[in-house]
């Protein structure tokens, strides 16, 4: 049979139809989001025990969780760079082998400082990993599933933190809190051996990079089998960076104004999702709802979450990835409004927060997807993981601003009626990428893929 003579990579990975080998990059970017959830959350269903077993106050305790979340945004503005500069493929891998074994070690943490420590290692595999993941997935999806094939990986994130608890509750009575740190360590270890055998690199990386060639045919063979041979010519559509960094590159023109819309709006997204997820339970309660009850309501954000994740990616692949992200915000404000104005019963509350998870978490991931869809390859994970990164800094401070905000003696219909500001100034972030967005470069590259 006569092999292509020539093949524009972008094109064709973008009119592929979704098949097995877009499996396996979902499941193998899925995984790592449930290990990234997993390990995340894991010291909140630890930390009770932990305080009865090294007699600690609660406030002991607090740098163990900021540092976690500190070393999670330096993970994401260390990994993208690095990512950009050799691979997401190993990148990726390193940072889970990284999480899995600082986890791992942390069985043997003799006191907090010491746990801090593991924390904060344990943050920079975690923030490593979670945007090169998304990166990766998203230089393999057809166009027509871009967005959503990156919103579902972002699922794997609330089903690992969902599994943290189901398994902490088993295994806590029995073999005590270092039991949960030690699975966080083994598994990521045992998906690390996985991916190194499975896990391919960014087809367009090795275009615009011009290496790996053989690398390139296997891949491309493997998505459509019997495509290319020794004689095909590999073009890229993008340019490789030469002259300046990818840092300066998505700060410069004419990708300023993009980034800064990305970075606050992440910022705010964050900081609204991290103040919800951190105080909502507690903040419920102390409006007349029992303990039990304000689990669930709280339950109803993640819930409403991930299903958001599933359909937010799948709109804006049809609809427009703007005009979704800021009806959907508006949506967040509507229902944050009418949560602090509710005098309503339970089963009321449940569904504003669902309707609210819904908006609000499902958006969190949407950034990440249009981010991924807009840098072009020579800096995409940088852009994704700086993002991300900024991003982080805005869930610390959520984190923190509930908490001085609930010791100001603010009511519920105040805190609630707080969160629309954060909301609004991301929808006014997404009008600005739209407006300010421009088309990547289409310039064809005429040279083939040299092996390195």
């Amino acid at each position: 049979m006569e092999f292509a003579e020539k093949i524009n990579i972008q094109e064709f990975l973008d009119t592929r139809p979704f098949g097995s080998f877009h499996w396996k990059i979902l499941l193998l970017c899925l995984f790592i989001l449930i290990l990234d959830g997993f390990d995340v959350v894991a010291m909140g269903f630890v930390a009770p025990a932990l305080i009865a077993d090294w007699k600690l106050s609660r406030a002991a305790l607090a740098p163990v969780f900021s540092m976690g979340l500190f070393g999670l945004a330096v993970g994401a503005l260390l990994g993208g760079p690095l990512a950009d500069r050799f691979g997401r493929r190993k990148v990726i891998i390193s940072a889970v082998v990284v999480f899995g074994l600082v986890s791992l070690a942390s069985v043997w943490s003799p006191n907090v400082a010491v746990l801090s420590l593991m924390r904060f290692l344990t943050g920079l595999g975690l923030g490593a990993s979670q945007p090169n993941a998304a990166t990766l997935a998203s230089e393999y999806a057809p166009r027509r599933y871009r967005a959503l094939m990156v919103t579902v990986i972002y699922c794997g994130f609330t089903l690992g933190a969902a599994g943290a608890g189901f398994i902490a509750t088993a295994i806590i009575p029995v073999y005590g809190w270092p039991s949960v740190l030690f699975v966080g360590g083994v598994a990521p270890l045992v998906l690390a051996l996985v991916l190194f055998v499975a896990l391919p690199e960014s087809a367009k990386f090795l275009a615009v990079r011009r290496a790996g060639r053989r690398q390139l045919e296997r891949i491309i063979n493997q998505i459509s089998p019997r495509t290319v041979g020794e004689s095909t010519q590999f073009l890229s559509v993008e340019k490789q960076v030469a002259s300046k960094g990818a840092v300066r590159a998505i700060m410069g023109r004419p990708h300023t104004a993009v980034t800064v819309a990305l970075w606050v709006g992440l910022f705010m997204n964050m900081m609204t999702v991290y103040f919800l997820n951190s105080w909502m339970p507690l903040i419920v309660k102390d409006n007349n709802f029992t303990m039990a009850d304000a689990a669930l309501i709280s339950a109803m954000l993640q819930v409403g979450g991930t299903l958001g994740n599933i359909i937010i990616g799948w709109e804006m692949d049809r609809f427009g990835s703007h005009k979704v992200v800021s009806l959907t915000l508006i949506g967040a404000a509507i229902f944050t409004v009418a949560l602090s104005q509710f005098s309503a019963g339970f089963s009321l509350v449940m569904v504003l927060a669902f309707l609210l998870g819904y908006c609000i978490n499902s958006t969190n991931a949407s950034w990440t997807a249009m981010a991924a869809t807009y840098y072009p390859t020579e800096m995409r994970a940088t852009g994704t993981s700086w993002m991300t990164g900024v991003g982080r800094f805005g869930a610390i401070l959520g984190a923190s601003l509930g908490g001085v905000l609930l010791g100001s003696n603010w009511n519920f219909s105040q805190l609630f009626l707080a969160l629309t500001v954060p909301i609004a100034i991301c929808i006014v972030a997404t009008g600005l990428k739209a407006r300010h967005e421009r088309p990547v470069s289409r310039m064809v590259l005429d040279a083939g893929v040299d092996a390195r």
